[in-house]
C-alpha cells in the first residue's frame, strides 16, 4: 500500500508539473497559471499599490481655495508621490502576464459540435481567467504615476485581448475615458461613454461611469451637471479619506450653485468623517463662508476664535482670507483689505494659500488704483502660485506691467505728497512728519518683539525641529535687513536702475547682446568706452564728498539728522520749499504722469483714468516738453472711445500747435481713419505681394514695395519681414553692401524680430570672412533650413556627408512643422499602434522639438532594414496610413540625425535617402522578425520566468475600492 501511495504521489506531481506549463491549454494548466499568476508576482504587485496608493492620500495636497480635481491625480504635486511603489507594480504585471499567459487554443473533439458560444471561447485571445486583473493592475498604477498616455493606451489593449468580454470591455472603456479626461480630450471622453452607454453598462460600473462624468464636467465648469455624479459616486467609495474630500467637493460644487443650506451639510459630512485636520479645518472654513449671509458678525467671531486657537497658528492666513471673503461679501473693503492684511503678515507658510490672499489683496487695490500697494502684492504672489492656473496668464501680465508702471507710480505719490507738505503751514506740517515718526517707530517695535520671540523659540529646545528652524530664519533675517528679492520697493528700484542702464531685456543667459547670436562686435567698443566714463564719471566725479573730518560740527549734526528716520530733518530735507526745487519736483512729478498715462491707456486700458491723467498734465503743466505727444495721446483715446467731437479737438491741438511733429501729418492725412481701421490688413496683403515677387524673382518689384510700405505704415508689424525680404532682394541683383548694411539695420532697430537672429548669423559670418552660398534662398520652406542655425552652429561650413551605413542603429521619424498638429494625439496613436501589434519589442517614443521643425521619434532599431520593416508594417495598417497623412516619414540612423541637427537640412537628407538608401527597391525581408526578443535568455532567466519568484499561497487578494 505504501508503494502504491508513493506511485500516486508521483503521477500526481508528474501532472502537476505538466500542468504548470502554458504552452498547453487545458482545464488544469489555466486553473494552475491561473493560481500562480495571482499568489506569485502579481500579489507582490498589488501590495506595492496599495502601499503607493496610500503614501498619495497622505501626501495629496489639495488646493482648497479652488475647486477640488475629482481624482488626486489632478494635482501634478501628488502625481511624484508613490512613484516607485507604482513602477514596482508596473513591472509586476508585467512579469506575471509574461510568464502566467496563455494564447494557445484549447484542443477541440471535432466530433462535437460548436455552438455559437464556443466559437467565441475559442477565438479568446487570452485564456488564463485571471490575467485581466494584472492587466487592470497595471493601467491603474501607470494612472496613478502620472503616465496618462500609457494608461490609455494599456486599457485599449484591454479591450482588444478582451473582445468577447462586454464587462471588462465596459470597464476598460470608463477607464480610459478617465485617463483622456486628465489629458483635456473631451471629445474622446464623451465618445468612449457613449459607446459604453450604447453597448449596455453593467450597474456595479455606474458610479465609475459617473466620476468619469463629473471629472469632465467639472473641468468644463458645468457644475450643476456634476453634482448629481458626484452623489452616485460617493455611494461607491469605501476609503474614509477618498469619501471625505469627495463630500468637500460636493460642497462647493452646491455654493457655487447657491445651494448653501446643501452645501453646509455636504461640509459636516467631511468632518463626521474624521479626516485628516487640514481637511476639516478647511470644511470648518468653508461653513463660515456659505452660511455667512445675514449672519456676517457671528461668523466672523467664530472665525476670530479660530484663529485664538493655538491648533490653527498655522493656518491663519486662511482663516483671515475667509474673514475678508465674508466682508467683502457685505461691499465692507476697507474691512476686507484689512482682514487680507492680517492673513499675509500672519501667515506662517510662504505658499499656496497665502498666495491667494496676495492675489485677493492685489486686486482690490488695483480696483482701487493704488497701483504702488498692489505692485507689491502681485511681485509676491507670481511665486507662489501655480503655474497650471487657469488665470495664471494674465495674473502674469498684470504683473508685468505693474512692475512697469511702478517707478512712474512712486513718482507721483512721492512728489504729490512733498508738495502737500509744503502746502502746509509748519504747525501742521509738523504734526505729519510727527505721526509718520510714531509710526515709523510702532513698527520697529513690532518686528522687535516679533524677533525676540523667534529667537525664543529657536532657541527652545521643545519646539519642532521645522518650526525652530523657520524662525531662526526670521530672526536672522530680521536682524540683517529683509532679504532683496522679499523687499518690493527694493527689487522695484533695483530694476528701474537696471533698465535705465541696460534697456529691457528679457530673463535669459548673454542678456547683455541684443541679439545673442549676431552682432556682438558692433558696439563692443563704444560700450566699452561708455562704461568707463560712466565709472569715470560716477566714481571720480559725481560721488565725491568732502571729507567729514573738513566738516564743522553743526554740519555733521545736521547730516546725521537728515540720516534718522526717527528725526523731522529726514523728511523735512525733500520737501520743495524753494522755487528751484519745486519746479525740479514738477519735472519729476510731470514726467511720472505722461508715463503712467500711456501705460493706463495701452496696457491697462483704464481710459477714464489715463483721461483724467493727460488732461492733468495739460490744465496743470502748460509748459511741458512733451505736450505734443500729450495731444496725440488724448486723440487716441478718444478716437478709441468713439467720442470723435473730443478727438477733433486733440487733433487740432496737434496740428495747429506742432505742426513738426512726426504724428501730425499722420492724424491730418485724409484717409487716417481707413488706414487706422484697415491698416494692418493692407500692409500684411502688401508683404505677401512682395514676398510672391520675391518667389517669382522680381526683385526690383520687391525693393518698390518696400519703400512704398515704408512710407505709408512706418510703424507696421511687417517692417522687418519687408527690410529683409529687400535684403535678400539686393543680394540676388548683386549689390552686396547695400544687403550688409539692411541685415545690420534689422538686428539694430528689431532686435526681437523673427528675422533678426536669421539676418544676424548672415552678418557674423560675413564678418569672419564666409562667402555666401550661390543660388536662391527660399525663405518660405522651412525643410530647406539648417538646422542648428539657431544654436549658433557653425552651419555655413558644413560639409560633411551623410553616412549609407545600414549596420547601425536606425529610428523612425515622423517630422512635421511646428505646432502644425496636435502632438499629444499624435504620441497616442503612435503609441497605442506599438502596444497593440508589436508584445515583444518595446520601443520608446520621444517628442524632440527642433528650429521649426518638430519630430516624433521611435528608437531604436538595431539596424536599416528593422526599421524599414517598421516603415513598410506602418504604413500598410490603413487607420495609420489616414492618420499619417501630410506628415514626413523616414528612416534616419542615430549618427546621421545628429549631423541633420546640426547644420544640415531636411532637404538635404530626404535627397540622399532618396538616392542613396534605396528605399524604393524591393528586397526580401520577414515582416515578423519585430516579432521576436532582441535577447535570448539565460538558463537562469528562464528558470525564473518558469518558477517566478515569492510566492505566497495563503495570501488573499485584497478587493478595496481604489478607484478615487
Amino acid at each position: 500500500m505504501r508503494r502504491l501511495a508513493c506511485y500516486i504521489w508521483l503521477l500526481a506531481s508528474l501532472l502537476m508539473l505538466a500542468s504548470c506549463s502554458n504552452t498547453k491549454n487545458t482545464a488544469l494548466t489555466r486553473a494552475m497559471q491561473s493560481f500562480k499568476a495571482r499568489y506569485n508576482t502579481y500579489y507582490n504587485g498589488h501590495v506595492a499599490y496599495k502601499e503607493g496608493f496610500e503614501a498619495q492620500e497622505k501626501g495629496n495636497k489639495d488646493n482648497y481655495t479652488e475647486v477640488l480635481p475629482m481624482y488626486m491625480t489632478g494635482n501634478k504635486a501628488t502625481l511624484s508621490i508613490g512613484s516607485g511603489n507604482y513602477e514596482t507594480a508596473i513591472n509586476k504585471c508585467q512579469k506575471t502576464i509574461k510568464q502566467h499567459t496563455i494564447t494557445k487554443r484549447p484542443e477541440w473533439n471535432s466530433n462535437k459540435p460548436k455552438k455559437p458560444k464556443d466559437k467565441i471561447w475559442l477565438s479568446q485571445k487570452e485564456y488564463n481567467p485571471f490575467l485581466y486583473k494584472a492587466w487592470f493592475l497595471m493601467a491603474d498604477a501607470q494612472f496613478h504615476k502620472g503616465e496618462f498616455f500609457e494608461a490609455a493606451t494599456t486599457y485599449a489593449y484591454i479591450q482588444n485581448v478582451y473582445f468577447s468580454h462586454p464587462n471588462i470591455i465596459a470597464k476598460a472603456r470608463i477607464l480610459e475615458a478617465r485617463c483622456y479626461a486628465e489629458m483635456g480630450w473631451t471629445y474622446d471622453v464623451e465618445d468612449l461613454l457613449r459607446r459604453t452607454r450604447r453597448d449596455s453598462l453593467p450597474r456595479r460600473y455606474e458610479p465609475i461611469e459617473a466620476a468619469v462624468r463629473a471629472d469632465v464636467q467639472i473641468r468644463q465648469k458645468q457644475y450643476a451637471d456634476a453634482i448629481p455624479n458626484v452623489e452616485k459616486a460617493i455611494k461607491s467609495v469605501k476609503r474614509g479619506y477618498q469619501k471625505a474630500r469627495l463630500y468637500f467637493l460636493l460642497g462647493q460644487l452646491y455654493h457655487k450653485v447657491g445651494e448653501d443650506t446643501k452645501s453646509y451639510k455636504a461640509f459636516n459630512k467631511v468632518i463626521a468623517k474624521n479626516p485628516p485636520y487640514e481637511l476639516e479645518f478647511n470644511a470648518r472654513i468653508q461653513q463660515t463662508e456659505v452660511f455667512s449671509k445675514g449672519k456676517g458678525k457671528q461668523m466672523i467671531k467664530k472665525l476670530q476664535a479660530m484663529a485664538r486657537n493655538p491648533k490653527n497658528k498655522d493656518y491663519l492666513d486662511q482663516v483671515y482670507y475667509a474673514i475678508g471673503n465674508i466682508y467683502l461679501s457685505q461691499n465692507d473693503t476697507l474691512h476686507a483689505i484689512y482682514a487680507y492684511k492680517d492673513g499675509v503678515e500672519k501667515s506662517t507658510r510662504n505658499g499656496l494659500e497665502k498666495g491667494v490672499v496676495l492675489l485677493h489683496l492685489g486686486q482690490l487695490y488695483y480696483e482701487r488704483e493704488e497701483f504702488v500697494k498692489a505692485q507689491d502684492c502681485y511681485a509676491k504672489v507670481i511665486g507662489l502660485l501655480d503655474k497650471d492656473r487657469e488665470d495664471y496668464n494674465s495674473i502674469n501680465e498684470r504683473s508685468k506691467i505693474l512692475d512697469e508702471l511702478l517707478p512712474h507710480a512712486q513718482a507721483i505719490e512721492l512728489q504729490d505728497s512733498l508738495q502737500a507738505l509744503a502746502r502746509m503751514d509748519s504747525v501742521e506740517r509738523m504734526k505729519v512728519i510727527e505721526r509718520i515718526i510714531e509710526e515709523v517707530k510702532k513698527k520697529e517695535k513690532e518686528e522687535a518683539k516679533k524677533a525676540a520671540i523667534a529667537e525664543n523659540e529657536a532657541n527652545n529646545p521643545t519646539q519642532g525641529r521645522h518650526t525652530a528652524a523657520n524662525n531662526i530664519q526670521t530672526g536672522r533675517q530680521q536682524q540683517t535687513g529683509e532679504w532683496y528679492f522679499y523687499n518690493s520697493a527694493v527689487v522695484a528700484s533695483g530694476k528701474t536702475a537696471f533698465q535705465q542702464k541696460w534697456g529691457k531685456r528679457e530673463l535669459a543667459d548673454d542678456w547683455r547682446r541684443n541679439n545673442k547670436t549676431v552682432l556682438a562686435d558692433f558696439n563692443q567698443v563704444e560700450e566699452a568706452d561708455s562704461l568707463s566714463m560712466d565709472s569715470l564719471t560716477t566714481d571720480s566725479i559725481g560721488n565725491v564728498e568732502q571729507p567729514v573730518d573738513t566738516l564743522d560740527e553743526e554740519a555733521k549734526k545736521r547730516q546725521e539728522y537728515e540720516s534718522d528716520p526717527h528725526r523731522p530733518e529726514y523728511y523735512l530735507k525733500d520737501i520743495p520749499f524753494t522755487e528751484e526745487q519745486m519746479e525740479n519736483s514738477n519735472a519729476l512729478l510731470v514726467d511720472g504722469l505722461f508715463n503712467a498715462g500711456i501705460i493706463y491707456k495701452d496696457e491697462m486700458e483704464n481710459f477714464p483714468l489715463a483721461e483724467r491723467t493727460f488732461l492733468r498734465i495739460l490744465d496743470v503743466f502748460p509748459g511741458f516738453a512733451q505736450r505734443d505727444e500729450t495731444f496725440y495721446n488724448m486723440y487716441q483715446l478718444y478716437y478709441r472711445l468713439g467720442r470723435m467731437d473730443d478727438a477733433a479737438v486733440m487733433k487740432d491741438s496737434l496740428v495747429l500747435g506742432y505742426p513738426e511733429n512726426k504724428h501730425a501729418a499722420l492724424v491730418n492725412y485724409p484717409k487716417f481713419e481707413f488706414k487706422a481701421r484697415y491698416g494692418k490688413q493692407i500692409e500684411d496683403s502688401l508683404y505677401q505681394e512682395a514676398y510672391n515677387s520675391y518667389l517669382n524673382d522680381e526683385y526690383q518689384r520687391v525693393v518698390d514695395l518696400n519703400e512704398n510700405a515704408g512710407k505709408e505704415y512706418p510703424e507696421g508689424q511687417n517692417r522687418p519681414l519687408f527690410m529683409y525680404l529687400t535684403a535678400m532682394s539686393r543680394l540676388q541683383m548683386g549689390d552686396r553692401a547695400q544687403f550688409l548694411n539692411s541685415l545690420k539695420e534689422i538686428v539694430e532697430k528689431y532686435p526681437q524680430s523673427s528675422v533678426s537672429e536669421l539676418a544676424g548669423l548672415y552678418v557674423k559670418g560675413l564678418q569672419e570672412g564666409r562667402l555666401l552660398a550661390s543660388g536662391k534662398f527660399d525663405t518660405g520652406s522651412i525643410w530647406e533650413r539648417r538646422m542648428g542655425m539657431a544654436m549658433g552652429e557653425d552651419s555655413l561650413a558644413v560639409d560633411t556627408n551623410f553616412s549609407a551605413d545600414k549596420f547601425v542603429e536606425h529610428i523612425f521619424v515622423v517630422a512635421y512643422p511646428h505646432d502644425s498638429i496636435d502632438e499629444d494625439q499624435l504620441l497616442y496613436e503612435v503609441a497605442n499602434y506599438n502596444f497593440s501589434n508589436f508584445t515583444v519589442r518595446n520601443f520608446d517614443i520621444e517628442l524632440v522639438k527642433g528650429d521649426g521643425i518638430d519630430m516624433l521619434q521611435v528608437k531604436t532599431f538595431q539596424n536599416f532594414d528593422e526599421a524599414f520593416i517598421y516603415l513598410h508594417r506602418l504604413e500598410n495598417d490603413e487607420g495609420m496610413a489616414y492618420k499619417l497623412q501630410g506628415l514626413r516619414t523616414f528612416i534616419i540612423s542615430t549618427n546621421n540625425l545628429n549631423l541633420l541637427m546640426k547644420g544640415k537640412s531636411f532637404a538635404d537628407y530626404f535627397d540622399f535617402y532618396k538616392h542613396s538608401l534605396g528605399v524604393n527597391a524591393k528586397f526580401i525581408y520577414d515582416e515578423n522578425s519585430l516579432d521576436e526578443p532582441t535577447d535570448i535568455p539565460t538558463p537562469e532567466e528562464q528558470e525564473e520566468m518558469e518558477y517566478g519568484d515569492d510566492p505566497y499561497d495563503d495570501a488573499e487578494e485584497d478587493e478595496e475600492n481604489y478607484i478615487f
